[in-house]
């Protein structure tokens, strides 16, 4: 039924529970299995008397960010079982990584959490979950936290 399944991982709850689900149907389908994680600046502003402040936040320490969200969500999946195929780490927007991801790797079914880290922005401009259901050529299964 399906033969390249592409699972969208941001390091949350709901995430890992959609890890767990692409792998398993990886494995029943004998798919491929890719990932795909799209590190994210989460602001955090600090009051510091009358001020906020908006600490700095390195590209560098975003990238290294991300490398350990994909170094957790490699292990969860050979933990359970399942090598995948390949890994993206994007750059971007995270719904225009992830659309990428499976136009380049061919799936046919994106898995990914209903609700991840999104911020607040989410709450004006829709989710990530609703962008990739709008923009994706294959299939879509989110899973709820």
């Amino acid at each position: 039924m399906f033969s390249s399944i592409l699972v969208a991982i941001d390091g949350s709850d709901t995430a890992r529970k959609a890890l767990d689900i692409a792998c398993a149907m990886a494995t029943s389908f004998e798919a491929d299995l890719h990932l795909v994680h799209s590190p994210q600046l989460e602001t955090t502003l600090l009051t510091v008397g009358d001020a906020v402040v908006m600490p700095a936040v390195s590209p560098e320490r975003i990238a290294a960010a991300g490398r350990d969200v994909m170094q957790a969500a490699l292990a969860q999946a050979i933990e359970a079982g399942c090598t995948p195929a390949g890994t993206t780490i994007g750059d971007g927007d995270a719904a225009d990584d992830i659309l990428a991801a499976a136009k380049l790797n061919d799936v046919d079914l994106i898995v990914m959490g209903r609700r991840g880290l999104g911020s607040l922005a989410s709450l004006f401009l829709g989710s990530v979950s609703q962008k990739v259901g709008h923009g994706a050529t294959c299939s879509l299964l989110t899973v709820h936290g």
